[in-house]
């Protein structure tokens, strides 16, 4: 006793040959796709800026480059908030403070 529908199954899946995948590989429809879309956006107006010459607009809460200001005499005004830590995308900022004899806080190096 066998059972028809394993042999029908058998019979369909060693004919591997398909007429429609063998045309459509020999006609490139996967090239000729690609290059459509291609085309679609070649001719389009770009969106890219020039940068030096045309300026991107700046947002109102931009404050300048951030940098590590000083005191006349040379100490640095960083009160070891450590807000600059916490924000710091690679964690490569790390702060040391300690409470100086005045009571201010202020980074220890």
């Amino acid at each position: 006793m066998t059972n028809p529908t394993s042999n029908t199954v058998a019979k369909t899946s060693a004919s591997a040959f398909s007429l429609k995948d063998f045309l459509s590989s020999f006609m490139l429809v996967e090239l000729l796709t690609g290059m459509r879309l291609t085309g679609k956006y070649a001719f389009r107006s770009k969106i890219t800026l020039e940068y030096p010459e045309e300026k991107t607009p700046l947002s109102p809460r931009f404050r300048g480059l951030h940098a590590l200001r000083r005191y006349e005499n040379g100490e640095e005004r960083c009160i070891a908030c450590k807000l600059c830590e916490a924000v710091c995308p690679a964690m490569a900022i790390t702060i040391e403070s300690e409470v100086r004899d005045d009571g201010s806080r202020r980074t220890s190096r």
